[in-house]
């Protein structure tokens, strides 16, 4: 029998009508003695040298935004993703300080507004104004893209812009709005898509991006993970959180699942509903949206204990008056409606207080709890 050029002496014989093709010749013409292509040639350093070519952390956004990193900013609809972005949008803009209460190294911004272009609109001008930021006086500090493309068409407008300015941080908004594939949910769609947004990170500039994205539906604040395949938290360097307690209105950015290099404590944050003079509606009403301000920890305690006190009034009131309605104990205690069906929903998942038909009442944790 004759034999083919890869079956050496030793080998098994190849059984009669199976052939092999010969392995295509690489450029370089490199094979092993088997005819096998070997690759590029590898070389090994010394842990000296490898340790040497350290770069400092370099961070956009202090200390959670690391230049040259691609993130998710996962949250609720009504956590603060959009006005999350828009805020660091100015601040990065501007090398302000006080906008998010962080230290932000000033340089350019590019803002994908794929998902709501009128509504980031409106949020820019009324942060803006509320800010005493000229927005006309930024020039091209702040691009934005408000049409969907392929990450391939946006990296290469960016590169061209970066040519004359370079980038410090790309913001998608968001995810789900800029995906361009049939099924998020696929694992190698949502692998191959978030990949296709890292060169980003490598322009001039080298910029953090940072992609909005939605969690599952009527996820919990342990919950908070890109919505869609698990590839895509494998493809980031981290994902930021956003969670809104429903108790005191604050919002905490952290992050989970997922963080390449230094962790953070949670930064927390508060919204602040504001017009501005040349925002109006075809009526000439103010139009008003939240705008995110940062929170100082003691102002979150504030808030928390407040909150606490706001409970406990609500629990004696209770005991004083078992079995009114809502509206009946708004009267009693002078808290808004609104608040007291909130707080009595929390306060019954605690097992503090039971309700039967539209009647209330404190189960007997709760009237411990005042003890």
């Amino acid at each position: 029998m004759s034999r083919s050029f890869a079956q050496e002496d030793n080998a098994a014989p190849i059984p009669q009508g199976f052939r092999l093709s010969k392995p295509a010749a690489r450029a370089d013409g490199r094979r092993s003695p088997r005819g096998e292509e070997t690759g590029p040639p590898i070389s090994f350093r010394t842990a000296g040298v490898f340790v040497r070519e350290y770069v400092p952390l370099k961070y956009v956004i202090e200390p959670m935004l690391r230049s040259a990193s691609l993130y998710a900013l996962t949250a609720k609809t009504g956590a603060g993703k959009t006005a999350f972005n828009v805020v660091a949008a100015l601040a990065v803009a501007t090398g302000r300080a006080d906008i998010l209460g962080r230290e932000v190294a000033q340089g350019r911004v590019a803002y994908l507004a794929c998902e709501n272009p009128d509504d980031i609109r409106m949020r820019l001008t009324i942060a803006a104004w509320l800010l005493n930021i000229d927005i006309e006086a930024l020039g091209d500090e702040i691009m934005i893209l408000e049409v969907r493309a392929k990450p391939e068409a946006v990296h290469a407008e960016l590169v061209r812009l970066a040519k004359q300015k370079p980038f410090a941080l790309v913001i998608v908004d968001t995810l789900a709005a800029f995906f361009d594939g049939d099924n998020i949910n696929d694992a190698v769609q949502g692998g191959q898509f978030m990949r296709r947004l890292r060169p980003i990170t490598q322009i001039a500039g080298i910029p953090t991006v940072l992609v909005a994205a939605h969690p599952v539906k009527n996820a919990g604040e342990e919950a908070l993970v890109p919505y869609g395949s698990g590839a895509i938290l494998n493809e980031i360097d981290g994902n930021l959180t956003l969670w809104k307690k429903p108790e005191t209105g604050l919002v905490s950015l952290h992050w989970q699942g997922k963080l390449r290099g230094l962790e953070f404590e949670p930064v927390h944050f508060r919204f602040e509903i504001s017009g501005c003079p040349d925002l109006r509606d075809a009526k000439g009403r103010d139009v008003l949206l939240p705008t995110l301000r940062p929170a100082s920890e003691q102002s979150a305690d504030d808030r928390q204990q407040a909150e606490a006190d706001t409970d406990r009034t609500l629990l004696r009131a209770m005991i004083e008056r078992p079995g009114l309605t809502i509206r009946e104990y708004a009267d009693a205690t002078k808290i808004h409606r609104s608040s007291v069906s909130r707080k009595l929903q929390r306060l019954a998942k605690a097992s503090l207080a039971e309700q039967t038909l539209d009647k209330w009442r404190a189960t007997a944790k709760g009237r411990k709890a005042l003890e």
